[in-house]
């Protein structure tokens, strides 16, 4: 076989293969979407999955800030110049990566919207590239969360990507949601195979304790990195707990793509230096 040909057959059995881009959204400052998809980045990389992250927040970049020490696994994405989300698309064609995932930035869904339109995406992303795309939404308990998910679903090629709706518990119980819980977008979002899950509580002081030193969530449960034994307790509590809420969703998150290929590991490039930790409760 020609190379030419051997390079297209390869790209075409790529593209058959199972492919997942999950975009964690919410459209509102500090709902936690960020956490949320650090949470997934980080069971990502226990498991291995051959996975590429975007960082599309350039005010409070959570996801670069906490996981840029795996080298090459998180990228920036400027949702907001025009033309510059192009990268997306241009990336994943460039490159091989089963499972993608963009943190999505506060008041975004407006140029998302017009990137979406401009370039046809989700019809380029299925027919082009090989990708299904989950939009994964979390909310809290104020009416804001309804009415953002309610523009989520008119922007989105409706019936071309999957739904995740995730509430974040720091709100309050799942019964507390009741402005989502009654709204009639949750009927419609049901009946198109939305998936709910919740977020658990990360208590204060052991959050802190990761975003003041710039932690992943697996670095805060290792003795050698500094934390005291009840934060690397809470904090690997919170990762399985984490993981078991969010089973009902394990194939729309991508968790049933790719390893690595053999012998292939994400990597840690060094250790953090921790600071002081009188400093990290006075920073809180």
């Amino acid at each position: 076989m020609a190379p030419d040909n051997q390079q297209n057959n390869d790209q075409e059995q790529d593209n058959n293969k199972l492919k997942r881009l999950v975009i964690v959204t919410g459209d509102k400052g500090g709902v936690g979407k960020s956490t949320f998809a650090r949470g997934l980045l980080q069971l990502y990389i226990d498991k291995n999955l051959w996975c590429l992250g975007y960082d599309a927040d350039q005010r409070n970049n959570q996801l670069y800030r906490h996981y840029s020490k795996y080298p090459g696994l998180v990228r920036f994405l400027d949702v907001f110049e025009r033309g510059k989300t192009d990268k997306l698309l241009n990336d994943l064609e460039a490159d091989y990566y089963p499972l993608v995932l963009i943190d999505m930035p506060a008041q975004s869904g407006g140029v998302f919207e017009k990137f979406v339109k401009e370039l046809s995406v989700f019809d380029m992303l299925a027919s082009e590239l090989g990708y299904r795309v989950t939009m994964v939404s979390v909310i809290n308990r104020l009416r804001d969360s309804v009415n953002i998910l309610n523009a989520l679903y008119e922007r989105c090629s409706q019936d071309k990507v999957d739904y995740v709706v995730v509430k974040n518990l720091f709100f309050g119980d799942e019964d507390k949601f009741g402005r989502y819980n009654n709204s009639s977008i949750r009927k419609t979002l049901l009946d198109k195979g939305l998936i709910e899950l919740s977020m658990p509580d990360l208590m204060d002081d052991s959050y802190d304790f990761i975003d003041y030193n710039n932690l992943t969530f697996k670095q805060a449960t290792l003795k050698e990195i500094g934390a005291q034994i009840a934060t690397r307790a809470r904090v690997k509590s919170w990762l399985d707990d984490f993981e078991q809420r969010i089973q009902p969703a394990h194939d729309l998150l991508g968790f049933n793509c790719e390893q690595l290929p053999d012998g292939a590991c994400h990597v840690l490039k060094d250790e953090p230096d921790v600071k002081d930790k009188e400093q990290v409760s006075d920073a809180a």
